[in-house]
Order: structure tokens, then C-alpha cells, then sequence
């Protein structure tokens, strides 16, 4: 007699995951629409997610899968174990524990997708469906810059725009995409750009599908006229330079010292203005150039935030409260009212204290870790390592400077991605080692 092989339902069961996982990570791109639920914004991905984690669980209950263990969920245990002991001490508890468990969904991201990408051709995959997400944002970018030439009052292109916030007005297209804002577009765009770098550096990608990718995501990044675009320059520069410090070194540090002076002269455009709006409590006079500059709103919620960190210094005003109530006035005139504090660090310290900002610091010095050494030779899984790594610091400590980034979904899924090409490649030099 035959052996019995799988029914067609065991191979699906088993190949669902990773095709709901695949949905999920090309769901990143479309933060739009939010449907209310339990209080919260859902999106997209919220839903395919509990369709993944059900799907998952079940099979981890009938041990048809495994979690694969990771380092790297220790550092999550001390993260989520900080915002715990801000709980008790929480200006209202009940909401920090209800925020608490959507923390819990987040921290659960980086695990469910380092367990199931456990091999290249799964990594493959999930970067295309990453890849493919970016595809469709920067086709959104490039329609809606068409429909704006043609008409700025099309319905079909009030979604794709963004409030103008701390930019002067003017008749110009500042586009959230396929995003809730502008800046959190940019973030994702940073990290995609990352991924289409590496992939095409690896071989992912063909020739032609890479240079439309890369120049259409570029295109999507500049349209969101963000703070987070020095981040951006900053990783362009980063990459430069790996790519050419062997073969041109005088290039590789041109590109470098370029991307690190746009990444400082868009944090420092981050601080001040020249619109001295009269909700500024002081004026900045730069005596050798002759200039008066007011702060700008974000640095009066920085300022804010940090007192309230100081009033709390320990555990914070407990997670989901609300680090800061700033009023200020934008460059057209409208009284603006800012809850969010506009910078990861400061976002965490004042909800969690310090024992939540050195969690977070933690977490960040392993993923900096995990990116070592960076070196772009080591096929396909090495050059994702780093691309990964290099995108996810910049677009979480970097792009985190101007923006509360750290809740971001697609960050903790960069993070999964992160853990999962690390221990395949070095699989694969373990493997090579021994032949």
C-alpha cells in the first residue's frame, strides 16, 4: 500500500498563514479607511490580523507550527513590562490597561512574522507583498499629482491630501496618500524604500520593475513635504556609501556627508520658523544674520512634553494618556491643538517615565545589533538584514525625532522581518562554513 499523503486541506491550513501574513504586510500601505471599533481606529490590517492570529493559534494549539524563539522578544518582554508598571500610577487606569492590550497586538507582529518567514523563499515573499503595497502608494502619489495639475477640487482627490500643518499656505499638493497624515506616509515610504534598495540590490527584483519602483516611491516621498524627508536623505546617504566605500571612497563620503547635512538642516527646519505666529512665548534673534525666528509648534510641544516628563519621572502619566495639550497657531491663521507630542522618545518618557524610554532604548540598541555588521556581500538574506535594519533605525529613532512613529504597525513588521533575515542569513553562513 501507498503511503497516506496530506488531504488539500492540510496544505492549505498549513500554507494559510503565510498567505494571510503576505495580505497583511501589503495592507501596511492603506492606513486609509479607519473604521471605528471599541473605541479605537481600526484599519485593514487590524482585520486580516485577526484572521492570521486565528488561523495561527489554531495551528500552534494543534502543534502543526511553532513559535520560533528570538533574543529579540526579551528586550519586548522588558518593553511591554515597563508600560505595565506605568499602569497602576496611570492618571486614568482603565484607559492604560485598555491601550495595554493594544500593545499587546503590536509586540505580537515582530514575533508572528520572525516564526512564520522561516526560510528565503518565505522572505522572498513577504517582501514583495511589501514591495507590491509601496507599488500601489506611489501610483496613488503620481494620480494625484495628475489630478491636481487638472483639477484640486476633484473628489476623487481630497483623500490623497493632507493638511499643509506648520507649512505656509499656498496652491501646492501636500498628499497623506494612501495614509491618516503626511508624516506617517513618509515614514512607511522610508522603510519601502529601504526594502526596494535591498531587494534590488539581491536580485529580487528585475532591472526595469526596480528603477519604477525606486523613483515612484521618491516621488511619493517628496510629495508628503515632511521633516521625515531627512530621513530619508539620511538612509540614501547610508546606502551610498556602503555601496561605494570599496570601489569610490571619495563618492561613498560625499554621499554620506550629504545625507548626514540634510538629515540635521530638516531637524533643525523641525525647531524653528520664520513665521513669528502670536501664539510664539518668545522670539529666537540670530544677531549675524539678522534674523528673528519663533519656535515652532513642535518645539513648543516638546517643551510642554518635557515638563510633564518631570513631573512624572519614573513610571509617566500612563500609557494611551495623552503626553501634551499644546495650542498654537499655524501659518494659516487656525488655532491648532496638538495631544501628540510629535517625537518618539518624549512620547514614551512622558507616558511611561523612564524606565519605559530606557526599554525603548534597549529595544533600539538590539535592532542596531541585529544590523551588524554592514556589509551588503552576504546574498540575499544579508542584504535584506542590513537594508531592513538600517530602514527601521532611521524611520524609528531618526523620522522618531519629529514623529510618535513607535506605535507605527509597519515598524514592528520591519522588526519581524529584521529578526527573520537575520537568523536565516546566518543560517546560511553556518551552512556555508561547513562545506
Amino acid at each position: 500500500m501507498s503511503e497516506a499523503t496530506d488531504s488539500p486541506f492540510d496544505t492549505l491550513a498549513d500554507r494559510l498563514p503565510t498567505i494571510l501574513l503576505c495580505l497583511l504586510i501589503f495592507s501596511l500601505a492603506f492606513m486609509q479607511p479607519t473604521i471605528p471599533l471599541l473605541g479605537f481606529l481600526a484599519v485593514p490590517t487590524d482585520f486580516i490580523f485577526l484572521a492570521l492570529a486565528a488561523v495561527w493559534g489554531g495551528l500552534l494549539i494543534l502543534r502543526r507550527t511553532r513559535i520560533i524563539w528570538d533574543p529579540a522578544y526579551a528586550f519586548i518582554g522588558l518593553y511591554f513590562l515597563a508600560m505595565l508598571i506605568s499602569v497602576p500610577g496611570s492618571e486614568s487606569p482603565r484607559h492604560s490597561a485598555v491601550k495595554l492590550l493594544t500593545q499587546l497586538y503590536l509586540f505580537s507582529l515582530p514575533v508572528i512574522v520572525c516564526s512564520l518567514v522561516a526560510d528565503e523563499a518565505r522572505l522572498r515573499s513577504a517582501v514583495r507583498a511589501w514591495l507590491i503595497g509601496s507599488a500601489v502608494t506611489a501610483a496613488v502619489a503620481v494620480l494625484a499629482l495628475i489630478l491636481f495639475a487638472a483639477d484640486p477640487a476633484s473628489p476623487i482627490l481630497q483623500p490623497a491630501l493632507s493638511v499643509k500643518g506648520t507649512l505656509p499656505p499656498g496652491d501646492y499638493p501636500r498628499l497623506q496618500l494612501t495614509f491618516v497624515n503626511a508624516n506617517q506616509a513618509c515614514n512607511y515610504l522610508t522603510v519601502s524604500l529601504a526594502l526596494i534598495l535591498a531587494a534590488g540590490h539581491a536580485g529580487l527584483v528585475s532591472r526595469r520593475p526596480f528603477v519604477l519602483l525606486l523613483v515612484g516611491s521618491l516621488i511619493a516621498c517628496l510629495t508628503t513635504i515632511s521633516p521625515g524627508l531627512g530621513g530619508v536623505a539620511l538612509f540614501i546617504g547610508l546606502w551610498c556609501w556602503l555601496l561605494w566605500r570599496g570601489r569610490r571612497p571619495a563618492a561613498a563620503s560625499m554621499a554620506l556627508t550629504m545625507g548626514v547635512c540634510a538629515a540635521v538642516l530638516f531637524a533643525l527646519a523641525m525647531t524653528v520658523t520664520p513665521i513669528l505666529h502670536p501664539t510664539a512665548p518668545y522670539l529666537i534673534h540670530v544677531p549675524l544674520l539678522d534674523l528673528t525666528l519663533a519656535p515652532s509648534g513642535r518645539l513648543m510641544i516638546w517643551t510642554e512634553a518635557v515638563q510633564n516628563f518631570l513631573a512624572h519621572p519614573l513610571t509617566g502619566r500612563g500609557i494611551g494618556i495623552d503626553p501634551v495639550k499644546v495650542h498654537y497657531m499655524d501659518p494659516s491663521h487656525q488655532l491648532e491643538t496638538s495631544t501628540d507630542a510629535h517625537n518618539a522618545f518624549l512620547s514614551i518618557a512622558v507616558q511611561c517615565g523612564i524606565i519605559g524610554l530606557a526599554a525603548f532604548l534597549l529595544l533600539a540598541g538590539h535592532i542596531g545589533k541585529r544590523t551588524l555588521p554592514l556589509r551588503l556581500s552576504e546574498g540575499n538574506p544579508g542584504t535584506m538584514r542590513v537594508g531592513l535594519g538600517i530602514g527601521l533605525l532611521t524611520g524609528l529613532l531618526y523620522e522618531g525625532l519629529g514623529g510618535s512613529f513607535e506605535d507605527s504597525r509597519h515598524l514592528w513588521v520591519a522588526f519581524g522581518l529584521l529578526l527573520a533575515s537575520n537568523r536565516i542569513s546566518r543560517r546560511a553562513s553556518e551552512t556555508a562554513a561547513l562545506r
